[in-house]
Formats: structure tokens, sequence, C-alpha cells
């Protein structure tokens, strides 16, 4: 190592002067640095639009449009007596139906009244049963432990989904245990033959400390529930149910003819809604990519050096930086298809297998003019007026073929709008990760890059040569201050001499 010296002799600042010479070579190493930036920075682009598309296609067209209960919702009316039974539609459901209530369901319950007057503190141990004793209740087994008291014996039951119980202990009305299922569906004790207590079960342990004798509690068998579905008589073990796509939910008994009815039809509301949202999710994409390709490119701007920040103020090198980053997806050609594609597949007519329908026609959705760039407006009243006229009109143009959206990644006319928009946002999401290595399934915007991309080549090979070169500058520098360290000895040598000749 070559020690850096300041000019005693010769008195020139030594320093300076390697730096100044130092500027002219470090010349290229700033080019590939700003080089390196801009290419970092348009990957960053790329992720931002990447993580925007890949929650539209994940979250709304797999997850939320392309669900019958989104595009083709529908809703169950109930008359007559309102409130005997509450209905429920699924996207499945038909027919309409008369209900008839004679019997609701009910859980099993046990009411153990032998301990009463006990705290919740008092050990289970006082009460005769040893520690190790093994209770069984409902589905499952509960162990006794050596301070287990009543109100740990509750929390084990009431903790251990698996028991299918529920327990509750009041010192002066005693221990309750009810079945969380209702019906024949619902146990609370399973393993011991049925004693003296209405075929429930009781575990005998459990028996003999809390129910001395039958007159130490109460029992009350599971009911299962009986209702008339259109004249057709049936059991069911819970009061909530489901027949051709309805859930029914049932809350009292019905007198004879005051029975519930029930009417299926389109819950246009929903569907409107679903439309709604699709038209705001589809506008955010395209308008991000919109601004991404029009954004305008400083190409005067650079990215900053290390020195040029040095002698700028923070609000300077910000305002700076801001134009440099502009426009790195300018014209991008990636997203210039992915634009174009998303408005061809918008104005296109879908063949339903019923005729050609237009999502542009008669729906209630335009596209505006051309300063919109191909953003979508929803007339709502429009909307609804064509549902009424064709309640699958919006569930046919938007969901046609999607069950066979994975077997080309081609668009056609036979698909509908879903299908059609997931093949374009996944294209393009695999060619900006061929590109750029984002990912094709994150919406993680810190979301790490795939190192063999296009991009990430050229970033690794950029950082060999930063690296190699960076290498060659400490040799020039270390270089430029070994002559001047032999200027320096030269002039002292010779300074030596003269003094010796003129001393």
């Amino acid at each position: 190592m070559v020690m850096r010296l300041t000019g005693l002799a010769s008195g020139l600042d030594i320093d300076t002067m390697v730096q100044k010479l130092m500027q002219a070579e470090k010349v290229p190493l700033n080019k590939m640095n700003q080089q390196r930036q801009l290419l970092d920075w348009k990957r960053e682009s790329y992720r931002e639009v990447s993580t925007k598309m890949v929650t539209f296609l994940q979250d709304k067209i797999k997850d939320t449009f392309s669900k019958a209960s989104s595009l083709n919702a529908q809703k169950a009316t109930v008359t007559g007596n309102t409130t005997a039974v509450t209905a429920t539609a699924s996207a499945t459901a038909s027919g309409s139906m008369t209900v008839g209530v004679t019997k609701l369901a009910t859980a099993a319950n046990v009411i153990l009244t032998g301990q009463n007057g006990k705290s919740e503190t008092t050990k289970l141990t006082d009460l005769g049963l040893t520690s190790g004793t093994s209770l069984q209740v409902g589905g499952s087994t509960i162990s006794i432990d050596e301070s287990d008291t009543i109100a740990t014996l509750v929390s084990k039951i009431n903790n251990n989904s698996a028991t299918g119980v529920t327990a509750i202990y009041d010192a002066t009305s005693g221990l309750s245990l009810t079945a969380t299922a209702s019906g024949t569906d619902g146990k609370l004790f399973t393993n011991n033959s049925a004693p003296d207590n209405n075929s429930l079960n009781i575990d005998s342990k459990l028996k003999d400390i809390f129910w001395a004798d039958p007159t130490d509690g109460t029992v009350k068998k599971a009911q299962n529930a009986e209702v008339t579905v259109n004249g057709l008589s049936m059991e069911k073990t819970s009061n909530m149910f489901t027949i051709n796509g309805v859930t029914l939910t049932l809350n009292t008994i019905t007198a004879a003819g005051s029975e519930a009815n029930v009417t299926v039809s389109k819950d246009t509301d929903a569907i409107v809604k679903s439309v709604k949202d699709f038209v705001d999710s589809y506008n955010q994409v395209l308008s991000l990519m919109n601004s991404k390709v029009s954004e305008e490119r400083y190409t005067k701007y650079a990215p900053l050096t290390s020195e040029q920040k040095a002698d700028m103020k923070e609000d300077e090198i910000t305002e700076w930086t801001n134009k440099a980053k502009s426009g790195m997806l300018k014209n991008d050609s990636i997203l210039q298809e992915a634009i174009s594609s998303m408005r061809s597949a918008i104005m296109g007519d879908v063949d339903t297998g019923n005729g050609k329908v237009n999502l542009l026609q008669g729906l209630g959705i335009s596209t505006g003019d051309y300063q919109s760039k191909g953003k979508l407006t929803l007339d709502v009243d429009k909307l609804k007026e064509a549902l009424e006229r064709n309640p699958n009109a919006v569930n046919e143009v938007f969901t046609t073929n999607y069950d066979k959206v994975y077997t080309s990644d081609k668009v056609t006319d036979k698909d509908g709008i879903l299908a059609r928009l997931q093949k374009i946002t996944t294209n393009a999401l695999k060619s900006m990760n061929t590109t750029a290595g984002v990912s094709i399934s994150s919406s993680d915007i810190t979301a790490s890059f795939m190192t063999s991309s296009t991009i990430g080549t050229q970033l690794s090979s950029l950082d060999r040569r930063i690296s190699e070169f960076t290498s060659k500058l400490n040799n020039i520098e270390t270089n430029y201050f070994k002559k001047f360290t032999a200027m320096e000895t030269a002039i002292n040598k010779y300074n030596s001499s003269a003094s010796s000749l003129f001393g």
C-alpha cells in the first residue's frame, strides 16, 4: 500500500490533484452506475404494474367475478308467514316452494344438580374424582388432573372442539351440558351403555358425582325438525338446511294455512354492484398502464452521482430524481399490447352459443371519448333495464367459456369478457416476468425479482463490469499517488543536496 502524502516538498496539494485526475477516470464508471440505476427503476416500474395486474387477476377475476354468486346472484323472497322461515338463494337456486313447520330441531341437554352449593373453585378430587380419571364427553375424552376444579372441567369441555358440547356451571342451579349440534346429530356422551337417563349415555363417573339420583337433574332429549316443503314431509337434524339451492332457516312452528312461501329470482342489486366493481377494477388497471406508457421521459435528467448529490439541496435532489425516474415504461411494447388487447376484449362480440352479445350494446357500459383512453363508464339505470329484459345477459357476456380458460392462451369470440381478460393479463404478466423478473402470482410490491430475466441478466453483467472497473480505478489512483510520492522523494533529495552544497 502506497502512503498518500501531502506535497510538503513540492508545495502541491497532491490529494486534490489526484481527486481531479480521478474525476475524468471515473466517467465510464458513472455512466455504468447510471445505466444500472435506470434498469433498476425500469424493473421497479414493471413490478408496480404487475402487482396491480395480479390483484386484478387473482382477487377480482378469479376469486370474485367468475364466481356464480357475483354476476349470477339470486335472491329468495319470503311471503306469507315471513317470520317462520328465512331463506337465502345460491346462484344455482331454482323454483318456488311452500314451507310448513311442525317441529323445530332442538339439541340434547342435561342439567345435573347433585353438587348444588359447591363453588366453581371446588376441586374435582374433593368430589371423588381421582387424578388421571378420564371422562367421556361428547366426541372426546376429558382427562382429570390433581388441580382441576369444577371451573377447570367446564373450561376443558368448552375449549375442546371435539366434544361438541357446551358446559355451564352455576353453584345454585348446577351443571348444564348441551350438545352444540341439534337433533340426532348432537351427542352428549358416548362411552357406556344407557343408564337411567333417557339414553343420553352420561358418563357413569360424571353421573355419580353430579347426579346422585334421578331427582338430581333433568334431561331433554334431542329433537329433529319436522317440515313439509310443497307437501313433501321431511325430517331434518338442523333448523337450517338447503333444498334446490335455497338455504332455509326455520324460526317458528306454523299453523295450518299459515305456511311460508319462498320465491327465487335474480338479485339485480347484487349483480349491478358486481358490474360496478368490475368497471372500477378494470379502470384502475387500465389507467395505471395508460399512465406508464404516456409518462414523460426526461432524457436530460440522468441519475445523479454521489458527487453531484453532495453539491445539491435535498429538495433539488428529489425534484431531479423524480424527473430522472419518469417515463421508464413510456411506449413500452408489453403494456401497449395489453392495453390494446383489453380494449378489444371489451368491445368485441361474445358468442354465447345462444347468439352474439356485446358488453357495450344495451348493458349500460360505454368507453367514452378518445381522451378517456378506454376507460369504462356505467349507466346503472340502463343496466337494470337490460337485466329486466334478460336476467342472464350479464352472466352470459362475462362468464361464457370461463371454465375453458386454461385450454388456450389465445382470445377468441367464444370467450366471455372474464376469460379474455384473464388470458390477456396472464400473457402480459408472463412477458413482464421474462423481461423484468417480476412475479406472476404475487401482489407484494416488495416481492423479489427473478435474476434470470432479461433485465436481471443485464444488471448482473453491469455489476461485474462495475466491480472490475472499480478495481481498475483503485489501481490507477494508487499509481497516481506512487508517482507523486516519487516526485516528492526526488525533490527532497535535491533539496538535501543543495543544502549541503550551499550550507
